[in-house]
């Protein structure tokens, strides 16, 4: 690197680090002014208080340079050369003959890798705190109780609840809606099934395997209107309704096992128990019985023998295979018929079990309204992948924007030296329009976010517009 090179780099990463710490103390000191009082809410002590300022702006100072990174580069870029011009740096510079281009390319050299530190930020410093990002000025370092709108797993489901508790990982009032593409990979939804209950608590189950999920007590599974297949009656946490999955099925297995062992008939007294009875299906409800073991009652003069099951399984899916969820309990007396009404099985511990990947984590996160820009760009692009964000024109407008921005930042730059260089003599108004010029630029980068445009029309306009304008106003710089 030549004696120029070293000497222009100085002054950019000098006027550019003052400019770094002037608007990040700036937007640090301002924000605080206007929500001290949020940080006070909490009876603590004042050296926890500064702690919990101290957490939060740490962690924000993060975003704060995503954010500002592109005007910070931009403005240490206008300081440097305007320094040169006034102190007539540049006419030497010019005098000796050396092109005003050879001033300008160490400073976009320079100003391409500070955009990779705004990179490196986005994609792995920011995900990295999420946990502190996501928490208000008034929380402190504990995750106070929030509502659930419409958080989004892995099957699919969309989540809602009154109030979720961190530190218990429980929901009050949960619903689950259960959807189904209309087409692969599709952008719409057909609603399958609803779960509701009192309260969701997130767990990993070891009666399936140790399958992360939630349990949902008083439960009720609901088929939808419209989704092709309705029930007669709607299972619950007390009785899951069935039409022929009766003691009966299960006496007629043992039946057939006992005469295969013995060479003869059941005894016609006493009580039937065996092990691991064999899975029972029910297609009108689409139902699955598995238990670790069926006992049956004693005969009855004119009635057929009733029974239970202990620790049974009551799965339920659709017909093409979608999980709906599985009723847990202790045990599972039979009911028989009464009148028009089918039999059913009368639960002890009733409760119901969806497995699903949404976590404590997940939906901590998510509470924030801008929790998507604080993801990786691997991240957004997973999830839209599978259909987990409320809003997919803003997720694919936050995924468009990470790769965008840094050409952004690069045009807004190009777009204020060449006023900057100007040989003019009135140097104040050749700054000033070197401000306008990128401030315009930077004015309307946001406004095309916000009009309604496309995501991918949105994120790209500014730079189809102003890049080769830009690259026209450096070219014809007087060198």
């Amino acid at each position: 690197m030549k004696t120029l090179d070293r000497y222009i780099v100085r002054n950019f990463l000098i006027s550019t680090a003052l400019w770094f710490l002037v608007m990040m103390s700036l937007r640090i000191v301002v924000d605080l002014f206007v929500n001290i009082d949020e940080f006070a809410e909490k009876s603590e002590v004042f050296s926890q208080t500064i702690g919990n300022v101290a957490t939060y702006y740490g962690a924000n100072a993060m975003v704060y340079f995503a954010k500002l990174g592109g005007v910070i580069i931009v403005a240490g870029a206008i300081t440097s050369l305007y320094v040169m011009n006034r102190t007539n740096e540049l006419v030497a510079i010019l005098a000796a003959g050396v092109s005003l281009h050879r001033v300008v390319w160490p400073i976009i050299l320079c100003a391409m890798l500070l955009g990779g530190l705004i990179i490196l930020d986005q994609e792995l410093a920011i995900p990295r705190l999420i946990p502190h990002l996501v928490r208000e000025r008034d929380e402190g370092t504990i995750t106070e109780a929030f509502g659930v709108d419409f958080a989004t797993d892995a099957t699919g489901a969309a989540w809602l609840a009154a109030k979720f508790t961190p530190a218990t990982e429980t929901m009050d009032s949960p619903l689950i809606a259960i959807r189904k593409e209309l087409t692969p990979g599709g952008k719409d939804f057909n609603g399958v099934a609803s779960i509701s209950g009192t309260t969701a608590r997130h767990t990993r189950e070891p009666k399936l395997g140790g399958q992360p999920g939630w349990i949902v007590q008083e439960a009720r599974l609901d088929r939808l209107v419209g989704s092709g297949h309705a029930w007669k009656e709607t299972p619950n946490y007390k009785q899951i309704w069935t039409s022929r999955i009766s003691p009966q099925v299960y006496l007629k297995t043992a039946q057939e096992e006992y005469r295969r062992q013995n060479g003869r008939d059941l005894p016609a007294d006493g009580r039937v128990i065996f092990d691991n009875p064999d899975d029972q299906t029910d297609d009108e409800y689409g139902l699955t019985i598995k238990a670790e073991r069926f006992i049956s009652e004693p005969p009855r003069r004119g009635e057929p023998r009733s029974g239970a099951l202990v620790s049974p399984q009551f799965v339920y899916r659709t017909k093409d295979g979608q999980h709906l969820g599985v009723f847990l309990a202790g045990f599972a007396a039979w009911r028989p018929p009464v009148g028009k009404r089918q039999g059913y099985w009368e639960l002890t511990g009733g409760r119901l079990f969806y497995a699903s990947d949404l976590n404590k984590e997940e939906l901590v996160f998510r509470k924030h309204g801008e929790w998507l820009s604080f993801l990786s760009t691997t991240r957004i692009s997973e999830l839209i992948d599978k259909q987990r964000v409320p809003d997919m024109q803003h997720a694919l407008l936050a995924k468009h924007i990470r790769f965008a921005d840094p050409i952004n930042n690069l045009v807004m730059l190009l777009l204020g030296l060449p006023f900057i260089l100007s040989r003019q003599r009135n140097i104040k108004a050749s700054a000033g329009l070197c401000l306008l010029m990128a401030g315009a630029f930077y004015a309307f980068m946001h406004v095309c976010r916000y009009t309604g445009l496309s995501p991918t029309l949105a994120a790209w306009l500014p730079v189809m517009l102003f890049g080769p304008l830009s690259v026209v106003m450096l070219d014809s710089v007087k060198t």
